[in-house]
């Protein structure tokens, strides 16, 4: 029987409202044959999807990544789930998995799940443990990423590399198709009805308009980066190849421990994403202040304290993130046809339109709350 409906999860996230605005509105037939039920939790949302959408969006109400029976029961009426909500809770992903493997029945393609997962599970320890640099992961060879990825979350738990190895390893188990994409730092405003907002650029932003200065925990740390919208069209050319394929994609996309995947644009130090962010705030007047530094600088930071004003006290996070290499190469998503659109001249123009959705008060907090004239 041909597919005629997908699961997702994350439809008022960055990632998953950007998949799902993309997905309806394309024009390409073998999409627009497809219904997404997206799992939700309010009537609110429930009826601005529906009013944005009409009959091309179902939605079910759950109670979260931790409902886990529900999960299950509701997985196994699917043959691809499309999990971009969270990376982090691992047995709500594998929920979803479990769920899947009910449908696998001899003689017939297994289903597929579409996780998402993030840059942070390849980071080293260069303050605290191994350094690592110079080291790039390839997805032309995706298990040595899991091996490694594997080897390390066994000697040091981290939730989200943690869920993406529960999610391969379980699927390879019960005979489910799988893929991660191990995502690089996200940009650009989603498309989505809810969140808009990515995370790296927002976040190191916010800093320096705060602090008036950058901060920098080693010389070394770094980040591929995407936009949102080509993120989300990397999901939807592997939803169709599922659905087009003959093969259903078996064998011909990666999958399982096979199948990490990065969707890799361009790769900075993150001492230049700061440059930039020091950039455009002295450009636009917002920089310098009277409390704050006269010229653009980056000051030398300590771990715990860059983890207690960033990450929420998280060592690790800190570290892998702000300290870490995280290099990636995606050579197979091009392979299979992705064609990013948004290269270094929207790279650049984000950190101007992200201080201008600061400005507007389009982001999680004001202005005015930033640079401390408003509580």
């Amino acid at each position: 029987m041909a597919t005629k409906r997908i699961l997702l999860t994350g439809a008022t996230g960055y990632v998953g409202g950007t998949f799902l605005d993309r997905f309806v509105k394309s024009e390409d037939p073998t999409l627009k044959a497809i219904t997404v039920d997206a799992l939700t939790r309010t009537d609110e949302v429930d009826q601005k999807l529906k009013e944005a959408y009409g009959g091309r969006i179902n939605t079910i109400r759950w109670g979260g990544l931790t409902d886990l029976e529900f999960i299950e029961k509701t997985a196994a009426n699917y043959d691809i789930v499309v999990n971009v909500g969270s990376g982090f809770i691992v047995d709500g992903a594998k929920a979803f998995v479990k769920g899947l493997a009910r449908r696998v029945k001899p003689k017939a393609p297994a289903p597929w799940i579409l996780h998402i997962s993030g840059c942070t599970n390849l980071g080293d320890k260069p303050l605290t443990g191994v350094a690592h640099p110079g080291r790039v992961f390839d997805d032309a060879n995706s298990r040595a990423t899991y091996d490694w990825c594997k080897e390390e979350d066994e000697r040091t738990p981290y939730p989200q590399r943690t869920t993406e190895i529960g999610v391969l390893t379980l699927a390879d188990e019960l005979g489910v198709n799988a893929v991660s994409l191990n995502t690089p730092a996200i940009f650009g405003e989603g498309t989505g009805l809810f969140n808009k907002q990515g995370i790296i650029i927002p976040v190191l932003l916010r800093y320096v308009v705060m602090k008036g200065h950058g901060f920098k925990l080693n010389d070394t740390a770094n980040f591929d980066w995407v936009h949102v919208e080509d993120l989300a069209d990397a999901y939807i050319l592997l939803v169709k190849l599922i659905l087009e394929r003959y093969d259903r994609g078996i064998g011909y996309i990666p999958s399982g421990k096979d199948g990490i995947l990065h969707s890799s644009v361009g790769r900075v130090l993150q001492t230049e994403i700061l440059e930039r962010c020091l950039d455009v705030c002295f450009a636009d007047g917002v920089l310098p202040r009277e409390d704050t530094p006269k010229e653009k600088v980056i000051l030398q930071k300590g771990l715990q304290e860059i983890a207690d004003d960033v990450t929420a006290g998280m060592l690790d996070m800190a570290e892998s993130g702000w300290a870490g290499n995280k290099a990636m190469t995606g050579t197979v998503l091009p392979k299979l046809g992705w064609k990013p659109r948004h290269l270094e001249e929207a790279w650049a123009k984000d950190f101007h339109d992200e201080l201008k959705a600061m400005k507007e008060g389009r982001r999680g907090y004001t202005f005015d709350s930033c640079v401390g004239t408003k509580p």
